[in-house]
């Protein structure tokens, strides 16, 4: 089979190495080491010689680090020496990947920093920007490296715990992917930012999603077999999410088949976390023998793999899982085993970000200086150019200072025209809320009456009651007297109440009244929707005393109190209210009017209900009025629109609610059926 696949290997590369533009890194593949050894002992082609070096570089690098990183520099300064662009950056790139997995930061960021400078990119260019290329196939191949090599260069800031940066890096070398519509460099950028909100314990359920989505490209039959050696990682990521989350169940299931993915495609470094991850689960799930037996599996594989970090991280779950089934001395005999090898490693890590931080400070500084040289370059063509052309400013100079006085004259009647126009537009919409006003006002009046009929009804009964008290204290009759005083006491507080009531109504009005304060509080949607609800209809019976219309409510007592600003809010629900009242009135009258009530059984209907859905808050204003016309739909939430009669309306009430709930991250809908009616929906977030 390798005598085949050598034969394969010895007539493709040749021919297709040209088509190695829409190729990635491939992983972990120590199957193809043996034949690819042989290839490059035999082939005379340059290209294809380098080629296969740095194939062999990662075909072993989940094998061996060190012995893969020796590969790559010499498939790097055979490249140099061969004049070969494209293949110097590939073998930069593996060489800065490995150099970022043996722990050496700053070797790995002036391995990268090279790469971007063979392309002719400046590393610290804008991250979130594609950079442009003549968009032939060279330009094209460009583009790919920068891309790789910026999603490569987001594994080391991960590393060295820059997370944002990162995330740029990553989505920099997506969109890029995207644009050359490259399926497995998408899938692979996919899952690399799955790692990320993982690594930062962000958003684990689109952890998941993430990482599941890029499983649809690497679980088809025809990826080749080295690019299937991902599969392990990304079962490593949803099985690592799901033990986050607890679910125990899934983790172990993802994780089972990350094991077998592992072993199968021989991706040993990504089998050492699988066993840890399972090691962990069964621990918290109390099944410490099996979490030992994982923390076994793990030891015994990172010393065949070599990684001084992975063999201190499985003498830590060996410690662990000991210390759990209660033998101390074995569990102390693994913490004394991983302790020199933490502290050697936090002395290296920590000496390989001073020296990481060195570099970057002398990129910076390179940067800086490569900038102002550019700057200055750029002033000195300014100046000539502005030489040149001052010949021809002057000449034209008499003609636009002639022209320059004419606009001047025009702007100030322009400007005169806006401030006029902002003034009327001010008025208008002092007007509408004074309107809103006048309805609301006439409603309060008929509210107020209720609370103070009460005060003035119980303070004569107390009038009563303490002269009958006199009388029965004359007589010496203290118990009746108490008894009278008793029922005075509670006359009392029932008109504190009732005038708390009228206070409460008073301030409403007030608030309503005063311009907004555009602070947010806690509020009871409910019963501001409620008590709008009454003040709606009674100021519209205060001026129509022949209106009428059903009130019907449905509350979701789950809300609660949200944040939100009463006055405005209160405001667009009085408006809708207001608005539905009117519809429904309109349609009896016309209905009335022709002499149909008769034949079509109607009575208007106003309904306010409150739920729940996705998260946000919707507040529902419905009516069985007559709708919206299509052909006016879109047109109901422009300025000075409306369907009102001339002097019925301004047309800025819809407008402003809009405008209202826009501010409060809402949105305002309307779902409509002519001849049947229509419902406004507002729609708050709950924080």
């Amino acid at each position: 089979m390798k005598i085949i696949l050598a034969i394969i290997l010895f007539f493709y590369f040749p021919v297709q190495l040209c088509a190695q533009l829409d190729s990635t890194d491939p992983g972990y593949n120590p199957f193809l080491a043996d034949s690819l050894r042989l290839r490059i002992d035999r082939e005379d082609n340059d290209s294809a010689k380098a080629w296969n070096m740095y194939m062999l570089s990662w075909a072993i690098e989940g094998v061996r680090a060190d012995s893969a990183l020796a590969i790559a520099k010499q498939a790097y300064e055979f490249s140099k020496s061969k004049h070969l662009k494209m293949m110097q950056v590939r073998a930069l790139r593996a060489i800065g990947y490995n150099q970022r997995n043996m722990g050496d930061y700053a070797e790995s960021l002036k391995s990268y920093l090279q790469a971007f400078e063979v392309l002719g990119y400046s590393s610290y260019q804008e991250s979130n920007s594609i950079p442009d290329t003549d968009g032939s196939y060279h330009g094209r191949e460009i583009l790919h490296e920068y891309a790789e090599t910026q999603r490569h260069m987001g594994f080391l800031l991960g590393e060295v715990g820059n997370r944002t940066e990162q995330l740029i890096k990553y989505r920099t070398a997506l969109k890029i992917h995207e644009a050359m519509k490259h399926e497995q460099l998408i899938a692979n950028t996919t899952f690399n930012i799955a790692e990320v909100y993982l690594a930062m314990n962000h958003h684990l359920d689109s952890v998941i999603i993430l990482a599941e989505s890029s499983l649809g490209y690497y679980e088809k039959q025809n990826v080749p077999f080295y690019v299937k050696t991902y599969l392990g990682v990304i079962y490593n990521i949803i099985g690592e999410a799901n033990l986050i989350l607890k679910k125990y169940d899934l983790a172990e299931e993802a994780l089972w088949k990350a094991e077998k993915a592992n072993i199968q495609y021989k991706n040993f470094r990504n089998l050492i976390l699988t066993y840890l991850f399972r090691s962990e689960v069964c621990n918290q799930k109390q099944e410490y023998d099996s979490s030992l037996n994982y923390a076994h599996k793990a030891r015994v594989t990172a010393i065949e793999v070599g990684l001084k970090s992975y063999i201190a991280k499985s003498y830590a779950a060996l410690a662990k899982s000991y210390q759990a089934l209660n033998k101390q001395d074995s569990g102390y005999y693994y913490l004394k085993l991983a302790a020199p090898l933490i502290d050697s490693l936090n002395k290296v890590e920590k000496n390989n970000l001073v020296r990481y931080q060195n570099i970057l400070f002398t990129e910076n500084q390179d940067l800086q200086r490569i900038e102002k040289e550019k700057t200055a370059k750029q002033n000195r063509i300014r100046l000539i150019s502005l030489l040149g052309t001052l010949g021809f400013i002057l000449l034209i100079a008499l003609l636009l200072y002639r022209n320059n006085r004419q606009k001047q004259k025009t702007n100030k009647v322009l400007e005169a025209t806006l401030n006029n126009l902002k003034s009327t537009q001010s008025q208008l919409i002092q007007s509408e809320k004074m309107a809103s006003l006048g309805e609301l006002t006439a409603g309060i009046a008929h509210e107020i009456q209720n609370p103070l009929n009460f005060v003035n009804n119980f303070s004569e009964v107390n009038e009563e009651l303490l002269a009958e008290m006199k009388d029965e204290l004359d007589k010496g009759n203290i118990n009746e007297a108490k008894t009278i005083a008793n029922d005075a006491i509670e006359n009392q507080q029932k008109i504190l109440h009732h005038g708390k009531r009228a206070d409460s109504i008073v301030k409403g009005m007030l608030q309503h009244s005063r311009s907004s304060s555009s602070v947010k509080e806690p509020t009871d949607i409910n019963a501001l929707a409620d008590e709008y609800l009454r003040l709606a209809y009674h100021g519209l019976r205060a001026k129509d005393k022949s209106f009428n219309a059903i009130m019907k409510t449905d509350f979701d007592e789950t809300i609660g109190n949200i944040n939100i600003i009463p006055q405005d809010i209160g405001r667009v629900i009085l408006n809708l209210i207001t608005n539905a009242f009117y519809v429904v009135d309109e349609k009896k009258k016309l209905l009335t009017n022709s002499q149909q009530l008769t034949v079509i059984p109607y009575e208007p209907t106003v309904t306010v209900s409150t739920k729940k859905n996705n998260g946000k808050v919707e507040i529902s204003v419905k009516d069985n009025g007559n709708g919206i016309p299509p052909k006016v739909l879109d047109k109901i939430f422009q300025p000075f629109f409306t369907t009102k009669p001339t002097g019925q309306g301004t047309g800025l009430g819809l407008s402003l609610s809009y405008d209202i709930i826009k501010s409060h991250s809402g949105e305002l809908k309307v779902e409509t059926k002519e001849g049947e009616g229509s419902e406004f929906i507002i729609q708050l977030p709950v924080v």
